[in-house]
């Protein structure tokens, strides 16, 4: 598989498996927290940060690596770089 397609899979799955995560590990976490740190605990809080770092940071930082990764030459480019039979 090549890497942009690679960072796309990758960006995919993190975008899926985070709200699966967070579904299911908040309400685990809360219920195993002790009272006093229990009513300390703010969903819509934690929620519009987890929107916030779904919305925004992961589609920014899939972005970068897909640019990053378009960017780095081929592997046949990087042996005509280092191809030195031609210089005599």
């Amino acid at each position: 598989m090549k890497t942009p397609a690679l960072y796309f899979f990758r960006s995919v799955c993190a975008l899926v498996l985070m709200p699966l995560v967070f579904i299911v590990v908040y309400p685990l976490v809360y219920m195993i927290l002790p009272e006093t740190t229990d009513r300390l605990a703010d969903l819509p809080r934690d929620l519009a940060i987890f929107i916030l770092v779904e919305a925004v940071v992961v589609p920014i930082v899939s972005v970068w690596l897909y640019i990053r990764s378009r960017r780095e030459p081929s592997e046949s480019r990087r042996r005509e770089a280092r191809d030195t039979r031609d210089v005599l």
